[in-house]
């Protein structure tokens, strides 16, 4: 008699996947009961693994902070921030970091607690997910290496995991830290390999073609702007005012500081804040410290807010002026009539929320105009007395507000047209009042810290290597995906070798599992 399906080994998998209750049936053979279950258990785990869920180790810093590769944890003496410092292997051996500069304050100092090591991240990544349906703008993604997915000498796979920025058929642009998108271009007559398998390659991405730069130059490519979700998942901390450098003092130490002359009237410093009180309207304004100043060393300040990231013990590429910028605070209002603003500067151009009366309203202050041009409202909570969580962005020419960490929905209203290329650059308001914090009436300001939106640095001269482009232009070949580190100054991405294949995509990075302090869903 045939055996029935639902007794072999497969019978049981299937049985065990979709809950069916069985009868248990004993051959009256030990061993081979043993047996079955053994090739039951071994088979079930290789089908999770194939098909459904698979652990990784994150080796190496490139998509730090958001995914840390090895690292020692490191505080610093000054302002008390605690903070992941680089420890990758080198050349087969992990060095000592022999410095460390604060994420939050800048203070250089050398690491004492070298041997509070952390493996890199562990990671559980679904391998079905690009089974059924494709792969997403943003994802962050495990792929095996195109140039090499098997270590010859290792004989292990080569895997790699970055954040999916660049879709098929799209020219992917950066600049100035940001990204942008065009998905009409074609690049016909241009060189194409002789096998189609070969189209990942860092020269089929036509990287900086004449004609993508031309078509960006006059405005032929769109923003890519993220989420408000996006937006805080990749942001990176430029100064936090309640871990302030206890060494310093005045402005050096708490960077934020009251306007001179009227604009600053109505504050007062506190401890880990300011109040301001009176009817005229009153400026705090914040002054940026260069990163990498030591104990009896010269400070340099005000200057750029730059891309500066404490994960990196060391970098091989010059700080870039960053333009994006988030300022949170708590606002405490006294009464229905006291009103606050925040205001972010970029490339000269001021852009404010201000927060009214149950009414949150954005004005864009332009360079050559006198009076403040509102740009959209919306309705806000805020009708009286109490504190308040308040966040502004500036983030990928868009205006994004959160209070009490919802965002508020502006629609599109919310976007502008990035600057031109003529003018996008740092200017003297950008580096003297990068962010302000303006009151009218009795306000109590809290809570205050300044962060940056992670900035992509721009992709070398095919041409020639020791050069930078200016603009950086990519298409991503029909069937493959463009992928870059989060760290872009430390990333070997796709800026250097190309494209990822779509049969190499091993799926989605969904949660980080270990070390403990570690755990959580990957965004």
């Amino acid at each position: 008699m045939a055996t029935a399906f639902s007794d072999t080994t497969f019978g049981k998998i299937f049985n065990f996947i979709i809950g069916r209750e069985k009868k248990k049936h004993s051959h009256g053979d030990p061993t081979r009961e043993v047996f079955e279950t053994i090739v039951f258990v071994v088979v079930l785990v290789l089908m999770l693994k194939l098909f459904v869920a698979e652990a990784f180790v994150i080796p190496t810093g490139s998509m730090a902070t958001t995914l840390l590769g090895d690292n020692v944890k490191v505080t610093c003496p000054e302002c008390g921030h605690n903070f992941p410092l680089s420890a990758a292997l080198q050349a087969g051996r992990r060095p000592e970091p022999s410095s460390a500069t604060c994420q939050n304050c800048g203070h250089s100092f050398p690491p004492t607690n070298k041997r509070d090591w952390n493996s890199g991240d562990r990671v559980l990544v679904a391998k079905y997910e690009y089974h059924v349906r494709s792969p997403r703008r943003f994802d962050v993604p495990v792929f095996k290496y195109p140039q090499e997915p098997y270590h010859v000498s290792d004989k292990t796979a080569m895997n790699y995991i970055k954040r999916l920025c660049g879709l098929p058929g799209e020219t992917l642009a950066i600049y100035k830290g940001d990204l942008y998108v065009n998905d009409r271009l074609t690049y016909p007559g241009r060189p194409r390999p002789e096998r189609d398998l070969d189209l990942w390659q860092i020269n089929y991405t036509y990287a900086g073609d004449a004609e993508a730069v031309a078509l960006f130059q006059k405005g032929g490519f769109r923003p890519i702007r993220k989420t408000p979700e996006e937006i805080l998942v990749v942001r990176r901390l430029v100064f936090d005012l309640d871990q302030q450098p206890k060494s310093l003092t005045g402005i050096a130490r708490t960077r934020w500081h009251a306007t001179p002359g009227e604009d600053g009237a109505g504050w007062a410093m506190e401890e880990k804040g300011f109040t301001h009180s009176g009817m005229m309207t009153g400026w705090m304004r914040y002054h940026h410290v260069e990163p990498g100043w030591e104990n009896g060393s010269a400070l340099r300040q005000p200057v750029p807010i730059t891309d500066h990231l404490g994960y990196n013990s060391h970098s091989s590429t010059q700080p870039y002026w960053v333009p994006d910028l988030i300022v949170d605070c708590t606002a405490e209002f006294k009464a229905a009539t006291d009103k606050v603003v925040l205001e972010l500067t970029k490339a000269g151009e001021k852009f404010r929320a201000e927060f009214d009366n149950g009414v949150c309203r954005l004005f864009h202050v332009s360079s050559a105009a006198d009076e403040p041009v509102m740009i959209a409202e919306q309705k806000t909570a805020i009708t009286g007395a109490g504190k308040r969580d308040l966040r502004f962005a500036n983030v990928d020419s868009r205006l994004t507000v959160w209070v009490d960490n919802r965002p508020l929905d502006f629609g599109d209203k919310a976007d502008y047209p990035p600057p031109s290329r003529e003018s996008f650059k740092d200017t003297v308001a950008d580096t003297h009042e990068p962010a302000r914090i303006g009151a009218t009436g009795n306000v109590t300001i809290s809570k205050v810290s300044l962060w940056r939106d992670v900035y992509y640095t721009p992709g070398q001269d095919p041409k020639n290597p020791a050069a930078e482009l200016p603009i950086s232009t990519y298409y991503v070949q029909p069937g493959h995906y463009f992928c870059l580190g989060d760290n872009s100054a430390s990333s070997a991405d796709g800026r250097t070798w190309g494209l990822v294949p779509e049969r190499l995509m091993l799926g989605r990075a969904v949660v980080v599992y270990w070390p403990p302090s570690r755990i959580g869903v990957i965004k």
